[in-house]
């Protein structure tokens, strides 16, 4: 017998027995003299007892449900029609593609994607060109060789260091074919397991746990190298930065960043207390919130991620120190930021707020139009952060175990490291690119037609 509605029953049955022996004893009782106050009192002890008794026994009925209570099943496999299917017909609805079907990872798409040392496909599909993919395989084939994906009884860790890293069956993927679909993920929308699995050659059930390892590793090389990491340059940086923006803009003297908010699509959660936290009024939907400082080279050298969406952008940036970060650059170098109407310019003497329309005075109304112009290169920013890692466009998972958190630490870490390696950043070509602003008539036709016609003939059968 099932032994939940058997406690039931036996809790109904003793709550029976109980009632019946009241009735009965208060029938004697009525018999009795009902003036006698310590009779009186006995009565109630013992009516007392009973209830505490019959408390007792429900305590007892609901541990013992908790206990043997069934694990949970799910729905799909509590239908009797799903029970009575043959085993080839309950394949036949399994949504997997299995080993048999796949090609081997060094036969796979990837693998000849790779092996082409074509620059133009692999940014497409990874973000980096040969040259740069390999650089960072370097640094990831050591740590790939001496960790290993963990397992759930792992303590819940995703990534345990191999006891015996020479030993053992060699691994089906390579340490370039992890680094390749962790890139390739980023690069992608939407579920694309299936994708991922025809790409690599891996089942769903490798694909999860090789990514989930992998950017973990990522994260634990990309936190400490410069040229990947969030940190605040150095004092001469700064001054190269300053430089180069009152180049562009000369009425913003000291200014070296700007700095603007994003909040990504989340799914909702369950729980009414959390989905309130990342509820949005003005746009009716549900955020996580990130506030990000752009330099005029592309990267992004301070930032707060993972806030709920309810939160305004200043209390972002309060919580996240990224005003104590701005203000200790002012301090020690004395840069100052742009920003606009969303943060906050009364306690903080190195922001420069862009106004939506011009102070009276003409000087101010000169700094307000190129801080206006300058702080478009923050949303610059966070279009170039979008269209690089496809993957934020899309509606995040809701989750609790940190790996939304994870996730957009790796994105700004490669998003640093694309700047810097590849270079293909539209802030970094308006501020850094000159050579685009040169003029080959100049620099090219009239040297050919000083020097004579034997050179132009000469340098017009290069040409063609």
């Amino acid at each position: 017998m099932d032994p939940l509605p058997f406690a039931l029953v036996c809790m109904l049955h003793l709550h029976q027995l109980q009632q019946d022996d009241d009735s009965e004893d208060d029938e004697e009782k009525n018999e009795e003299d009902e003036g006698d106050d310590e009779r009186e009192f006995m009565q109630h002890q013992e009516q007392y007892d009973d209830d505490d008794s019959f408390f007792d026994f429900l305590w007892l009925a609901l541990c013992t449900m908790i206990l043997t209570k069934e694990p949970i099943v799910h729905s799909r496999y509590q239908k009797a029609f799903h029970r009575k299917l043959p085993s080839r017909l309950r394949q036949l609805r399994d949504r997997r593609i299995p080993r048999t079907s796949l090609h081997h990872p060094h036969e796979s798409a990837w693998s000849r994607l790779y092996h082409s040392h074509n620059d133009q496909s692999l940014v497409t599909m990874t973000g980096f060109d040969h040259q740069s993919f390999n650089w960072l395989l370097q640094l990831f084939e050591p740590m790939y060789n001496t960790y290993g994906p963990g397992d759930n009884n792992d303590n819940g860790s995703y990534c345990v260091r191999l006891e015996y890293p020479n030993c053992g069956r060699p691994r089906m993927l390579s340490a370039a074919d992890c680094l390749g679909l962790n890139l390739a993920w980023t690069r992608l929308r939407g579920s694309t397991k299936m994708s991922l699995q025809m790409l690599f050659g891996m089942t769903a059930s490798r694909v999860s746990k090789w990514l989930l390892f992998g950017r973990r590793l990522l994260i634990a090389i990309l936190s400490r190298h410069p040229d990947a990491a969030v940190r605040i340059p150095s004092a001469a940086k700064i001054q190269e930065y300053k430089r180069v923006i009152q180049d562009r803009h000369p009425n913003l003297v000291d200014v070296w960043c700007t700095m603007d908010g994003v909040k990504l699509t989340l799914e909702q959660s369950g729980n009414h207390v959390v989905q309130n936290m990342f509820y949005n009024g003005w746009t009716h939907d549900h955020y996580v919130s990130l506030i990000f400082v752009f330099c005029p080279d592309g990267t992004i050298p301070i930032a707060a991620v993972n806030y709920p969406g309810c939160l305004h952008d200043s209390q972002i940036a309060e919580s996240g120190r990224v005003y104590e970060k701005l203000e200790s650059v002012f301090i020690r170098d004395g840069g100052k930021c742009v920003v606009d109407s969303a943060f906050s310019r009364s306690r903080h003497e190195f922001i420069i707020k862009s106004l939506q329309v011009d102070p009276v005075d003409m000087e101010q109304a000169a700094i307000n139009r190129e801080a206006t112009s300058l702080r478009q290169t923050a949303e610059w920013g966070m279009r170039a952060l979008q269209s690089s890692f496809p993957r934020l466009k899309d509606r995040i998972r809701y989750e609790e175990s940190g790996e939304r958190r994870v996730i957009l630490k790796l994105m700004v870490l490669l998003f640093n490291l694309r700047s810097r390696r590849v270079g293909i950043n539209q802030i970094l070509n308006t501020y850094y690119m000159h050579s685009l602003e040169r003029d080959a008539n100049q620099e090219i036709i009239e040297p050919i037609l000083r020097a004579g016609n034997n050179t132009y003939y000469y340098y017009l059968f290069l040409l063609l």
